[in-house]
């Protein structure tokens, strides 16, 4: 049984990594500061201008962890996301900090990758204020939840570790059409399913008919099945491998109501980015005063509402 919590503060347990933010460009820049010689790739999405806007280029290394334990008003002890990024080099300005805290949930769009990866470097283009100058000239500094570089002082993040062939693949959008056994397939439909209010399960059955047969072919490149769905809503990177999730019927998703259902479409791709795991199915809130968390239907549920429940693994 899988449960997802929207608040902000979790369980006093460790908890996943951050939500993903918007696709990164999709055409190269021009030209490049001579000083990332060697630290940027060609197949690296970097803006020049905004780079020589940044007073402070750093290298870092993502190391995510939780704050330490708050006490709430109704007694439960909190654990917040640590998104910390340790400093590995000074490319541009001054730094003497051990390393900074982001807050990515605000470091979205075209500037900024749309999942992290614990141990990848990412260099980070920062235009400090006063408060994160001091921070950055503190040896000293370790953060705390008042203490994250937001919008305003982070212009842009860089995956140094990004393959060239996931950067090919982030910047697949959905384009692929077919049909099979009378089932249509096209980029209208499968947004159609996206933004449907509610699931409605013919659609739905047709949907895992298609994905069976066509979309998830076993080891199928992440690219390829880009074509089909595009990006995801929400990706996760790990150490040997990723995971895309799309959301079917993103408004009763977004708008938690007790008893609404959605769906969710998994799929797992091993370090070469081949596809691994394939996972469809659907969710019920329950709606309770100052909680919101969701439940995956069970085996009987699905049937007896109609709709599809898909678990492909493949060797």
């Amino acid at each position: 049984m899988s449960v997802l919590l929207l608040a902000l503060a979790f369980a006093c347990t460790p908890s996943a990594g951050p939500a993903p933010g918007s696709a990164r460009p999709t055409t190269e820049a021009p030209a490049r500061p001579g000083t990332l010689d060697g630290l940027v790739r060609p197949w690296h999405a970097l803006d020049p201008a905004l780079a020589e806007s940044a007073p402070v280029w750093l290298v870092t290394r993502y190391e995510p962890g939780t704050y330490p334990c708050v006490q709430g008003p109704d007694g439960s002890l909190d654990m917040l996301i640590q998104d910390r990024f340790t400093a590995l080099q000074v490319v541009r300005g001054s730094v003497r900090a051990p390393g900074l805290d982001l807050d990515l949930g605000a470091l979205r769009g075209p500037n900024f990758p749309r999942a992290y990866a614990e141990g990848r470097r990412y260099l980070l283009f920062l235009r400090p204020g006063p408060r994160g100058q001091a921070l950055l000239a503190d040896p000293d500094a370790l953060g705390s939840t008042t203490d994250r570089f937001g919008a305003d002082e982070v212009l842009a993040a860089l995956d140094l570790d990004q393959s060239e062939a996931e950067a090919e693949a982030e910047r697949v959008q959905a384009s692929r059409s077919g049909e099979l056994a009378g089932v249509r397939w096209d980029p209208a439909q499968w947004a159609a399913l996206r933004s449907a209010a509610t699931p409605d399960p013919p659609r739905q059955r047709d949907l895992a008919t298609f994905l069976q047969a066509a979309i998830a072919r076993p080891r199928a490149p992440l690219a390829e099945v880009r074509a089909w769905l595009g990006p995801p809503d929400s990706q996760h990177l790990r150490a040997g491998g990723r995971s895309d999730s799309y959301v079917l019927a993103r408004p009763a998703y977004a708008q938690p109501v007790q008893d609404g259902i959605y769906g969710s479409l998994e799929l797992d791709y091993d370090a070469r980015l081949e596809l691994r795991r394939v996972e469809l199915g659907y969710l019920r809130w329950r709606v309770e005063p100052h909680q919101q968390s969701s439940t995956m239907l069970s085996a009987e549920e699905h049937t007896q509402l109609g709709l599809p429940r898909l678990d492909l693994q493949f060797r």
